[in-house]
């Protein structure tokens, strides 16, 4: 899998880098900010695309992406995810309370683990590692992008308990997560199987 976007800047040139690997990329792409918004300008190339594209964009970035108003995406998340993941035959998380994952089929899932205290910077950027990471353990594409918004919610769940929602950072999500995939492996226990149901599908 190749990630493409933290970090990466809104500097012309680098955009259009960003845009020409997407067309040249034959492995599972997943873009996240700089890149999603480099993507915004020629969304056909990831139509055209025959191996999995993910996008992981914060209700900001899917107003970019669809042209539609945050209030009027707010108003019908579902059917506005629905449409886009189709449109765009790309998987997609939209980030926020009670993240949110489309598939080019119509499947939307529902995740239940994440907390208020991961509203922070760098934590879109640990999301992104954590999807790779489960595709880098094996997982099939699709399962792995589920796995990892789970995982990550998990973690960062973790974190709240033991650290506290308050001043929560992005390390503090990675710091957790070597134990959630531990706790996960193992077998939630019926309290945390009860809580999460890991996803709900729509």
């Amino acid at each position: 899998m190749v990630v493409l976007g933290p970090g990466l800047s809104l500097d012309e040139e680098t955009q259009e880098l960003v845009r020409e690997l997407a067309r040249d990329i034959t492995k599972p792409l997943l873009i996240d900010g700089d890149g999603i918004t480099a993507m915004c300008a020629d969304l056909q190339i990831l139509r055209e695309r025959t191996v999995p594209a993910i996008l992981t964009p914060h209700l900001g970035e899917m107003s970019r992406i669809t042209g539609i108003d945050v209030e009027e995406i707010q108003a019908d998340r579902i059917g506005i995810l629905q449409n886009a993941a189709r449109d765009l035959n790309a998987i997609i998380v939209m980030k926020g309370a009670h993240s949110l994952t489309g598939y080019p089929d119509g499947r939307i899932f529902l995740n239940l683990s994440g907390n208020p205290g991961m509203a922070t910077a760098g934590s879109g950027d640990v999301l992104t590692g954590t999807i790779a990471a489960m595709f880098g353990l094996g997982l099939p594409v699709g399962d792995a992008v589920r796995k990892g918004v789970f995982m990550h919610g998990f973690s960062g769940d973790l974190a709240a308990e033991y650290e506290g929602e308050d001043g929560m950072t992005a390390q503090d999500i990675m710091d957790y997560l070597p134990l959630a995939v531990k706790m996960d492996r193992e077998g939630l226990d019926n309290e945390l199987r009860e809580r999460y149901e890991e996803m709900i599908v729509i």
